[in-house]
This record gives structure tokens, sequence and C-alpha cells, in this order.
């Protein structure tokens, strides 16, 4: 997938990981999501913090690609 830096339309999905969840057992792999992220194809994806300090925005352009990573990580 391609990550763009710039603020993505309300339309996109929005999958959130905490930071409790990538702290705690069994955790979310934060770097290992990401370059995971980086090497599968798809569309477009923004990465922003929740709410700045509680865990990681996931938006995806596309739902399906949403939906693949959701079925992948969480």
């Amino acid at each position: 997938m391609y990550k763009v830096d710039r603020w993505p339309p309300p339309d996109w999905t929005e999958i959130i990981i905490l930071w409790d969840e990538v702290l705690s057992y069994p955790n979310y792999p934060i770097r290992d999501i990401i370059a995971w992220i980086d090497e599968t194809p798809g569309g477009q994806y923004h990465l922003h913090g929740h709410n700045s300090t509680d865990g990681f925005a996931f938006r995806f352009e596309r739902p399906e690609d949403a939906t693949y990573f959701k079925l992948k990580w969480l």
C-alpha cells in the first residue's frame, strides 16, 4: 500500500490500535504492522496518532484494505 501524508477524506475507513493493545499480551507489534502495510498491495493509507497519545489510527482509502488489515492483525 502507499502511505499518504496529507489528511485523508472523512470517508476513509479507520481502524484504531490502542497503546494498551500494543504493549499488553498478546501484543500487536506496531513496527511489524507498519512494515507489513508498506509491503502489501492495495490502495492508499494514512497513519496518525489517535487522540494524540492513545494509540495509532490507520485510515484506508479502500474498505477492503481495512478488512484485510483487520483479518491479519486484529
